[in-house]
């Protein structure tokens, strides 16, 4: 097995086809979607590009799901007044605004 290059977030998104925004409902689902299709043991594709497309898929969804669970945000209003950057509300709802759990 050759070792894969680091993956980066918009590359890992690129890869789940994401190209706006998305829900963690969506990131699960797109990953059950492709690991249906590349997995080695039910992939009707050759043994090791499923193999190692698998391993990309698995990486992706990983580093997607690390990167909406660990992102900080500042809910300070010091913060917000200072000029953070951005308004932390309104960065949420861009964000979490559909999804179901935090919407």
């Amino acid at each position: 097995m050759k070792l894969l290059p680091v993956m980066t977030v918009p590359e890992a998104a690129a890869t789940f086809g994401i190209t706006g925004g998305a829900s963690m409902n969506e990131i699960h689902a797109r990953f059950r979607e492709l690991a249906k299709e590349w997995h080695p043991d039910t992939s009707v594709h050759e043994l090791h590009i499923s193999h190692e497309t698998f391993i990309r898929i698995r990486e992706a969804y990983t580093l997607l799901v690390n990167y909406c669970m660990n992102c900080e945000i500042s809910f300070r209003p010091e913060d917000i007044r200072n000029g953070a950057g951005y308004d932390s509300r309104e960065y949420w709802m861009s964000r979490f605004g559909d999804d179901p759990i935090w919407g």
